[in-house]
């Protein structure tokens, strides 16, 4: 009876180790090919229990994928571009990352590692998101601009000024006393058009002409006609446009001036507002086209 005890415990011996590799084996086991890359399904399940420690609720381990295959992308894309984060970068994401949460990087680090969760599973989230943005940085940043109008827009779409009564805006519309053809009147507006920089030159040009209306509004936004808003909301300042009336006759409309009665960082709060949705949409679209071109195999 003795004997079988012995021969049991060394069974049980023999068959853990081997026991441990199975399940060793299985958590290292590749989940998801990405090009030449892949994700393992220990970086996975590492992954959903950092989200979880950090408040995240239903991660799904679906949605931590795909993450992971877009990260994988953009590494590729940014090594292509020369764009991956250096040593300094990675460290300082680090360190700000903890001070969200009022923490140093060591404390940090102690503090996942009590809960299972390796530095390097932080690391590489930080990587990334590092990586992402510099990639969208050097392909996409330089070529967005927002102009007056678009911030305009944003002010009417988002009603900013609907409590402003002295929200002014002026700006100059000219028109023919007489009736021309459509060809002759988009002939001579035209042609003005060309000889103006600002609101000033046109008053002086229009002085040429005997059969051309001149006249300055000074209106609230409020008190203007849709129509002529969103033409104006589409204008830099001096900026012209040629339009029709309701009676289908020419017209031309050159923005002087827009006094939004806002202060300086309400102002730029919403052109960061409109880039970072931009960049956003850009950022989408760009890594819909990544996967499009490559080769991924999920397991």
């Amino acid at each position: 009876m003795h004997f079988i005890k012995i021969m049991t415990a060394i069974l049980l011996l023999l068959l853990s180790p081997f026991t441990a590799m199975a399940q060793s084996t299985n958590t290292f086991k590749v989940a998801v090919e990405v090009n030449d890359q892949i994700i393992t399904n220990y970086e996975i399940s590492q992954r959903i229990k950092m989200l979880e420690i950090f408040g995240a609720k239903s991660v799904s381990k679906k949605e931590v994928i795909n993450s992971l295959i877009n990260e994988r992308l953009y590494t590729y894309s940014a090594n292509e571009l020369g764009a991956l984060p250096n040593n300094s970068e990675i460290d300082k994401g680090l360190d700000d990352f903890a001070k969200r949460g009022n923490l140093n990087k060591k404390d940090l680090l102690a503090y996942l590692d009590t809960r299972n969760v390796s530095q390097e599973t932080l690391l590489a989230y930080i990587t990334s998101g590092l990586t992402q943005r510099k990639v969208i940085q050097k392909k996409f940043v330089n070529n967005i601009i927002i102009s007056q109008s678009d911030v305009a827009s944003a002010i009417d779409l988002e009603d900013l000024l609907s409590k402003d009564n002295f929200n002014i805006v002026e700006y100059i519309e000219i028109k023919f006393l007489n009736l021309l053809s459509d060809k002759k009147s988009l002939k001579y507006l035209n042609t003005i058009n060309k000889m103006v920089d600002n609101c000033l030159d046109l008053q002086s040009e229009v002085k040429k002409y005997e059969n051309i209306s001149l006249t300055v509004h000074k209106k609230r936004r409020n008190d203007l006609q849709k129509n002529i808003l969103n033409e104006l909301n589409n204008l830099d300042i001096n900026e012209t446009k040629v339009v029709k009336n309701l009676k289908n006759e020419n017209y031309l409309l050159m923005l002087c001036s827009r006094n939004s009665e806002m202060d300086k960082n309400t102002i730029e709060t919403l052109r960061n507002k409109i880039f970072n949705n931009r960049i956003n949409k850009i950022g989408k679209a760009y890594i819909q086209k990544l996967k499009g071109e490559a080769f991924v195999d999920i397991k």
